[in-house]
């Protein structure tokens, strides 16, 4: 736009042909300080995979821990943003993010359901726009990045996520995440190849649901991580390796008389994915990936992807 601000918009148009907003915010660029504020819509600054927009994942779909605690999606709201790029002799970067903490894309919170379809058991209801701070999601994050050698950089954070949920009046949803990204590029590398990238990341959430017809109130506890590694060997080509697992550590109240583990929401789960990426592009790539996954009282399930995926107009550069 000019010096002051910047805007930026991306659109996703899904299988069902709707053309779907995934960000759309201003944000400046010239405050003094270190300081940058956003506001618009936004993807959520939680962790690495979260604020990652899905032609930059690494894999065909988001980890275990991800689709747990966020869903299928990104968590992202309407709302604003505020960072401060600590005066470190390193990178460092805290932020503060306050959005709308209703919606699909707001799975531990205010999270919208079709009709008849429920979570943990409990149908959720809708409290419409918020009316008070009590019906925002905040979410605090801190970043820091380091070269251990000439070749090698470190890059760790810390964060949490806090709101209501809609399972009952004032209960509330708490999610606690660590991540590690370790990355190796030779000095005399052509183009970002070859590399290695090493990315996990661990997640706690806290669930107060609410009382529903044959469930009593509680606190329902879940967690996860991932671990994955990644291997650009030759130039447009990336072979990647992840492990996912998602457990809980307290059980839920008997959902009407059924075994626990039929709370597919909670239930302990591993899996492992091998993929094969050529970038023909920039803007295009193939992806051909295998998930074996381990549903306890579930089974086994093995699945195969072949993505084909290309994108079209200016984009930034993707995030370290």
């Amino acid at each position: 736009m000019d010096h002051l601000f910047r805007g930026s918009a991306n659109l996703l148009m899904p299988r069902s042909g709707d053309v779907e907003t995934e960000e759309a915010y201003l944000e400046t660029l010239a405050l003094p300080g270190g300081l940058q504020l956003r506001a618009g819509q936004f993807i959520t600054e939680f962790g690495r995979q979260n604020p990652m927009h899905p032609h930059a994942w690494g894999f065909v779909d988001s980890p275990l821990v991800n689709q747990r605690m966020f869903g299928a999606d990104n968590m992202r709201g309407l709302g604003a943003r505020a960072s401060w790029l600590v005066p470190t002799p390193f990178y460092s970067e805290l932020f503060l993010s306050v959005q709308n903490n209703e919606g699909e894309t707001m799975h531990s919170f205010r999270n919208e359901l079709e009709s008849g379809e429920a979570l943990f058991g409990r149908e959720l209801g809708s409290t419409g726009s918020p009316k008070s701070f009590d019906q925002l999601a905040y979410t605090p994050r801190y970043a820091a990045s380091f070269d251990l050698t000439d070749t090698q950089t470190i890059l760790t954070g810390v964060s949490a996520a806090f709101g209501n949920n809609s399972s009952g009046a004032h209960k509330q949803s708490r999610v606690y995440g660590s991540d590690l990204t370790w990355k190796w590029k030779p000095a005399d590398h052509s183009g970002g190849f070859p590399f290695v990238q090493w990315q996990t990341e661990g997640m706690y959430r806290e669930y107060e649901a609410g009382a529903a017809s044959g469930l009593s109130a509680e606190t329902l506890k879940d967690y996860g991580m991932y671990s994955q590694v990644s291997y650009g060997f030759t130039k447009g080509w990336v072979a990647g390796l992840r492990w996912d697992y998602v457990n809980r550590t307290s059980l839920a109240a008997n959902l009407g008389g059924t075994n626990n583990y039929d709370d597919s929401e909670r239930a302990g789960r591993w899996r492992l994915s091998p993929n094969l990426t050529w970038y023909l592009s920039e803007f295009s790539k193939i992806r051909l990936q295998y998930n074996h996954d381990e549903r306890r009282g579930i089974g086994t399930d093995h699945t195969f992807w072949l993505q084909f995926e290309f994108s079209i107009g200016a984009h930034d550069a993707h995030k370290f």
